[in-house]
């Protein structure tokens, strides 16, 4: 059910804008100004709730970060369209942005206000603790103790992003600006920012409760939870050689991980949704298997199509039109590449038998789209704009996760929600903590990622009604069937028979664990930081061809678009994005990073 809802974007802008969830209420009152505003449980309210707005904004997972995130690792490629309309998708793609990068510029600031504002948030629940809140009243207490764990949630999660992006040289406050003294901040000490997020994730763990009871209200479905600080807190320990330029390789702290994992299993608040699709796409938000997702609607009615960003604007996300169908119904900037379609099992004909595929992607043999109220299959698709295209079937694709199986809309209205944390994420990583700490039970966790892509879906649409896995079970072999029969998987080659990227084996459980997070997480955001995790992990014996596919990507471009322009992938170089020059020409006490 739709309502008007007011983001208080920094603790003294308030935004108008229209949505329908989460359901949080937001006011718009008259003008306060900081020092008075915020001294009522109302009012604090409105101090956390503003927070999760920032990563709304086209700046955010609004349409920038799902390019920087998934275009940086192997997953993605830009296209035509980009080449010829988005230079800032094939910098990011081709690893040649630099310093003046306007979406790595924007996404720097935003991160920053993120913190900013949950620093205010923080500030203003301490000072009025005693005038707004009873906490000797067990209702007060809980409410005051989940936004302070709701604002330390948000904090570690802005400083997780500041560091995997630009490292851990980067100003770092705990504490709200308040005059021109604190704008020119001196980069943290290194190894200070890594400690900082773990305190506030461990605090939000501590703080925050329980999914069950957050979700209890339906005013709160979307709110960060227990599990949600559990997750993060494990992907900080895993990810330690990344983020803390204090440790360095081998230093992942794998113990710390599986034992905050075990605590969300053992929780019993998450399952795995019998349906794939339904964890990217607008129906079935917030589900069973959701962990955190930032929020969005399919804001219709709205003045402006852009979230946050204008007043009237919607809270809708651009992804849709930005990287999912082909052009020329998309705009379709970033594309899956052949490295993450040829991650996908196959039988001895060479059909792809793993369903997730077919409900992630738009690719040969898979879904139907429903274009101008008839449903076409992918050759229709790739060939809408000309035969011109059907010479690059097979290799142009399309992104079906985020967005709608049908045009005849605005789609810079998208509404499905951006899923940060899903539960299959939580036992694959519980997995390669089993792995690192030789315990031998990490298949089981695996099986119970894979047994899902052999489910039936229920309710299938016309989309899918005509797939497998809408009419009958699927024949996905389980882990330990797999690395007996010990595919190569992943092998790209060129019209030469050349390989251009060399496959992986599957017979490990280490690299069976690699191929399930490909083949379940792809595009969501998470590669580029396991391929950067697993590159800084002495135990792994294929640590030296980790990124292969990286360095490679270049002549995948080639060989997928015809484009080119990428440059092979340099570790030293491209980990980091650069210290935008913005920050560089106006903060004198900053300097840039290896990237610049």
């Amino acid at each position: 059910m739709k309502k008007i809802i007011t983001l208080i974007v920094s603790g003294i802008i308030m935004i108008n804008l229209t949505s329908c969830e989460p359901k949080m209420d937001y006011l718009n009152p008259d003008t306060d100004v900081i020092q008075s505003y915020y001294n009522t449980q109302e009012h604090l309210v409105y101090a956390v709730n503003g927070i999760y707005g920032i990563l709304q904004g086209l700046n955010m997972w609004g349409r920038d970060m799902p390019y920087i995130l998934n275009a940086r690792s192997d997953e993605g490629i830009f296209t035509f369209k980009a080449s010829a309309g988005d230079p800032t998708v094939v910098q990011l793609a081709g690893y040649t942005n630099s310093a003046e990068h306007a979406a790595v510029g924007s996404a720097f600031g935003d991160f920053y206000t993120i913190q900013y504002t949950a620093n205010v948030a923080l500030e203003k629940l301490t000072e009025n603790q005693g005038g707004a809140f009873d906490l000797g009243n067990p209702q007060d207490k809980a409410l005051y103790d989940r936004l302070m764990g709701e604002a330390y949630f948000l904090r570690g999660f802005s400083r997780f992003y500041l560091t995997f992006f630009f490292g851990d040289e980067i100003p770092d406050r705990d504490y709200a600006v308040s005059g021109s003294d604190d704008y020119y901040a001196m980069p943290a000490e290194k190894g200070v920012i890594y400690q900082r997020m773990v305190e506030d994730f461990k605090k939000a763990e501590e703080l925050l409760p329980l999914r069950s009871v957050v979700y209890a209200d339906e005013d709160n479905i979307g709110r960060a939870t227990k599990g949600a600080a559990q997750a993060m807190l494990a992907k900080v320990y895993m990810g330690r050689p990344v983020l803390d330029g204090t440790a360095g390789a081998g230093s992942a702290e794998w113990d710390e991980a599986k034992t905050v994992l075990k605590r969300i299993i053992d929780s019993h608040e998450y399952e795995l949704a019998n349906n794939y699709r339904d964890n990217s796409s607008e129906e079935n938000e917030n589900n069973k298997e959701s962990l955190f997702e930032i929020q969005f609607t399919r804001s219709m009615d709205a003045p402006f199509n852009a979230p946050v960003d204008f007043v009237g604007g919607a809270q809708c996300t651009w992804r849709q039109v930005c990287m999912t169908v082909p052009d020329p119904i998309g705009w379709w900037n970033l594309m899956p590449s052949l490295s993450l379609y040829n991650e996908f099992e196959r039988d001895v004909s060479g059909n792809v038998i793993d369903s997730r595929a077919f409900q992630g992607l738009w690719i040969p043999d898979g879904a139907k789209f429903r274009k101008e109220g008839s449903w076409v299959d992918y050759n229709q698709l790739i060939a809408t704009a000309g035969d011109e295209r059907i010479s690059w079937r097979g290799k142009y694709l399309g992104t079906r996760k985020n967005g709608a199986d049908y045009d005849g809309f605005d789609m810079m209205r998208g509404g499905a929600n951006d899923r940060i944390i899903r539960y299959s994420d939580v036992l694959l990583m519980y997995a390669e903590c089993c792995i690192e700490t030789n315990d031998n039970t990490a298949l089981q966790y695996i099986n119970m990622v894979r047994s899902r892509a052999n489910n039936q879906m229920n309710n299938p649409t016309e989309a899918d009604a005509h797939m497998f896995y809408a009419t009958g079970q699927g024949t996905l072999p389980t882990a330990e069937d797999i690395i007996a029969a010990a595919p190569v998987l992943g092998e790209i080659k060129d019209a030469g028979n050349n390989v251009i990227v060399p496959g992986l084996q599957i017979n490990t459980a280490r690299r069976l664990l690699k191929h399930e997070y490909s083949a379940e997480l792809f595009m969501e955001g998470w590669r580029f930081f396991n391929l950067m995790r697993w590159y800084n992990n002495p135990n792994d014996p294929d640590k030296d061809i980790i990124l292969n596919s990286l360095i490679n990507k270049h002549r995948v471009q080639v060989e997928q678009t015809g484009l080119t322009g990428a440059i092979p992938f340099d570790y030293n170089k491209h980990l980091r994005m650069p210290i935008p020059s913005s920050e560089l020409s106006t903060n004198p006490n900053m300097h840039g990073n290896s990237a610049n």
